[in-house]
């Protein structure tokens, strides 16, 4: 079975670039082969501007598999006599679901896609006019043959036939002329379209810098800097350039937002930069060694200059949601506090990749009968909007614990509380009981990785105990304590799904690995920081971690004092 992405109507150039641009913004979500879905994106807009041509109305649709891993689109006309068109592409991953951290089809469509339809459209008239005129030659040559036998005397004839010769010829060449022209837009039109599948789909500066260079060297220059505005409205290279000092040219198509050639060199190379122009800004430069102008190019350089300008802004706005998010988090991560008789160490990354930082923390607090609440929860969700939440939870965790102790009952009024607050994001989260001096912790569960207990030395395995399920489900749910023994040379561990999960790999998998390296780094005798930094290690080692990583290890000791 599959599910609809996408139904637009077409009825004129405008509302295939509407749909072209919707199904492209649906591209940049999808794990593909950056030159196939260009093709794909291409072939679907010839198609639907096939249809609008014809003069009747039809309409384009997009549909993904069940299981998210091909992608048929369909181009159809209006009535049951029309035959549809169908064109699909395989996807390397399955298509992120809804709800996943992706956004939906873009409602807005910017000029650089309409003027590609555009393009496109002025194309396909010039291979109408050669077509005609190859139509005229014929019909040209058929005449001339009739007046060979038919008036082969006739001096007058001759000169006719020679003067439709010279037509015919001329009309070759016209017809040539238009198709190479033809096939050169195209070409133009392929490249803009694959460079903004490659550089939209990176939120690291360096990468996107990275990626065009591998685009334009050798093909259209020699060599590629690329200049950014600071924060301080310097400009500085982000990449190709050697020097501290951006050259005139840069500076000049910065200011006037047009391109500037630069001086030439010995060598007779020569800089032309184009700016990167956002609508109410200027990003930088983007600067082309060559040795000839090109100016059959220098519009679609301009263009994919204005592409490279929209990721870049996207890449910057990423770095700064992340580093907020990041910062907001650990701002709100708790200080340890010394519990005699109890080695309390905890452990907090960020996610390495992606915009995965916000919803992981940890917090251990003393109640006021010398017991103490320890929890490791993880908010569904990234970035500011999970680490906001997160705050919350944590802080009602403490106003809550006030007036009540059982972990299952706090994880009760927690799940209360977010469902109301956010419904639209989850939880999940282990809460720990437990007393200065005492082996026995009460815990209790929702939803979250069982926590791990070190047994004989190397030897450690997950906690069996009713789970119950996420915090915030828009259903009623039962949380129930359980309790175990710690005895002193031994640890508990608490921990979030990054140091776990791993793509291809069952979650089940991943805790049992955890289970045998925290079995290793723990052993009778051996330092709780050291052993957490050593999990750490082992864990995450030849491993990018693309969600965060949160750990707390409690270890009691014969020492109370």
């Amino acid at each position: 079975m599959s599910h609809h992405l996408l139904c637009e109507a077409v009825r004129s150039p405008v509302d295939v670039a509407l749909a072209r641009a919707r199904i492209g913004h649906i591209l940049r979500a999808a794990p593909h082969a950056p030159d196939a879905a260009a093709e794909f994106l291409s072939v679907t807009t010839e198609r639907a501007l096939d249809q609008v041509e014809s003069g009747r109305p039809g309409e384009v649709r997009l549909e993904v598999s069940s299981d998210h891993r091909v992608l048929r689109v369909t181009v159809a006309g209006d009535g049951r006599e029309a035959q549809a068109w169908v064109g699909t592409l395989n996807l390397e991953s399955p298509l992120p679901r809804p709800g996943q951290g992706r956004e939906g089809p873009a409602k807005d469509v910017s000029e650089v896609e309409l003027l590609s339809v555009q393009q496109l459209a002025d194309d396909r008239r010039h291979l109408r006019v050669a077509r005609l005129a190859r139509e005229r030659a014929d019909e040209l040559a058929s005449h001339q043959r009739e007046l060979e036998e038919t008036n082969q005397g006739v001096l007058a004839l001759h000169a006719e036939l020679a003067q439709a010769s010279d037509e015919q010829r001329r009309l070759l060449r016209a017809e040539r002329a238009a198709r190479d022209e033809a096939e050169s837009a195209r070409n133009r039109l392929t490249f803009l379209s694959a460079a903004s599948a490659q550089l939209m789909t990176t939120l690291q500066r360096p990468e996107i810098y990275g990626r065009l260079e591998k685009l334009l060297v050798p093909a259209y220059a020699l060599a590629v800097d690329l200049w950014v505005c600071a924060e301080d409205d310097t400009l500085v290279a982000l990449g190709g350039s050697d020097t501290q000092e951006p050259p005139a040219e840069v500076v000049r198509a910065v200011s006037e937002r047009l391109p500037v050639d630069g001086e030439p060199k010995s060598d007779g190379v020569r800089g032309t930069a184009f700016p990167l122009l956002l609508p109410s800004e200027s990003l930088g430069a983007m600067v082309l060694h060559r040795v000839a102008d090109v100016e059959d190019d220098s519009l679609m350089l301009g263009e994919l200059a204005r592409r490279v300008a929209s990721a870049l802004d996207n890449a910057q706005r990423f770095e700064h949601e992340r580093d907020t998010a990041s910062a907001l988090q650990r701002a709100m991560l708790t200080q340890l506090p010394r519990v005699p008789g109890l080695e309390l160490t905890a452990r907090y990354l960020p996610a390495e990749d992606g915009m995965n930082v916000g919803g992981d923390w940890y917090d251990v607090f003393p109640l006021d009968d010398g017991e103490y609440i320890g929890v490791v929860g993880d908010v569904t969700g990234h970035g500011i909007h999970a680490a906001v939440t997160m705050g919350q939870l944590r802080t009602a965790l403490r106003a809550y614990a006030v007036d009540e102790r059982s972990p299952a009952a706090l994880l009760g009024l927690l799940h209360r509380l977010l469902d109301r607050l956010e419904p639209d994001l989850f939880a999940t989260a282990v809460i720990i009981r437990f007393r200065q001096g005492g082996s026995e912790v009460t815990m209790a569960s929702a939803g979250h990785p069982p926590p791990l207990l070190s047994k004989a030395p190397g030897e450690a395995t997950p906690i069996e105990m009713p789970s119950g399920g996420m915090l915030g489900l828009p259903v009623d749910l039962t949380h129930t304590d359980h309790r175990v023994e710690i005895p002193p040379g031994r640890a508990l561990l608490l921990y979030t799904d990054g140091l776990v999960e791993r793509r291809g790999e069952s979650i089940d998998d991943g805790i049992a690995r955890l289970a045998e390296g925290f079995g290793t780094a723990f052993r009778t005798g051996g330092h709780p920081e050291r052993a957490a930094d050593e999990l750490l290690s082992s864990a995450l080692r030849g491993h990018s971690y693309d969600d965060d990583v949160c750990m707390l290890l409690l270890s009691p000791t014969a020492d109370t004092d």
